[in-house]
């Protein structure tokens, strides 16, 4: 029942038109809460331990990043931190590049979903990965959703639907904040979905539609029923992508 069937946004038609100089704005108009909290991070430490990183650079691969951008993006942030160059050429570029398909077993790698991001291993002390409605502490989502300007009725509401353990509809009160919109009109199901939306919004289409969640149907209208089952493991039709995705997470084991 966990097994997410949407769009898995492998393929995208965007590859390449988004630039490195868009990202700090689009994170801040654009980025689902968990990618935006893992984009600040990244900024104000120079680093992101694998789990921010698996989340993060997959994430940018869907919204169109192409591999030469990945490894731009990482490099430059790095650097600017506590890994120099050739450290990183070593230790953090084989990664990216592996998590493109261009290494190892040649798998073409894909964003997670929210129900994995809200049902994998919960984020630890210095890390930024996760779905801030599942893993923050209430008072610290509060916080820093005032910091983004969302009203206090606002912030309220998606309080009581995360006590009720029902995150993706509390992101989904998150977006139709921050787009002023009364009603999505389609379900959330994927970071790379809202980041689509969002973008499809802001460009003049006032008209959400429903496309992108239309394939995921069945899983819609159980989406807030899932995320309460908060404590069972997640499986998924696909045992073998899921056992090459652990395989990837074995490169990204250097923090």
């Amino acid at each position: 029942s966990h097994s997410y069937i949407g769009p898995d946004y492998s393929m995208q038609k965007n590859t390449g038109k988004i630039s490195l100089e868009q990202i700090d704005t689009l994170s801040v108009k654009s980025f689902p809460l968990c990618m935006r909290q893992l984009h600040k991070a990244l900024r104000d430490n120079h680093h992101l331990r694998h789990g921010g990183r698996m989340q993060y650079g997959l994430f940018l691969k869907g919204i169109g990043l192409t591999l030469e951008q990945a490894l731009e993006f990482w490099k430059k942030e790095f650097i600017r931190g506590k890994v120099d160059a050739d450290k990183f050429d070593k230790g953090y570029a084989y990664s990216i590049r592996h998590s493109y398909g261009k290494e190892g077993r040649r798998t073409d790698y894909t964003p997670y979903s929210c129900m994995k991001i809200i049902m994998s291993n919960p984020p630890s002390q210095g890390d930024y990965h996760g779905c801030p409605f599942r893993h923050s502490d209430p008072e610290l989502l509060k916080q820093k959703l005032q910091s983004y300007k969302i009203p206090p009725s606002g912030i309220a509401q998606i309080l009581e639907l995360v006590k009720g353990m029902h995150y993706q509809l509390a992101c989904q009160k998150y977006f139709e904040l921050t787009h002023d919109v009364d009603n999505l009109g389609f379900s959330l199901n994927h970071p790379n979905q809202y980041f689509t939306e969002s973008q499809r919004l802001l460009s003049g289409g006032r008209e959400l539609k429903k496309e992108l969640s239309n394939s995921g149907n069945s899983q819609q209208k159980s989406n807030s029923q899932e995320s309460m089952n908060s404590n069972s493991a997640p499986t998924s039709s696909n045992t073998t992508a899921d056992a090459e995705l652990e395989g990837l997470e074995a490169y990204f084991t250097e923090d």
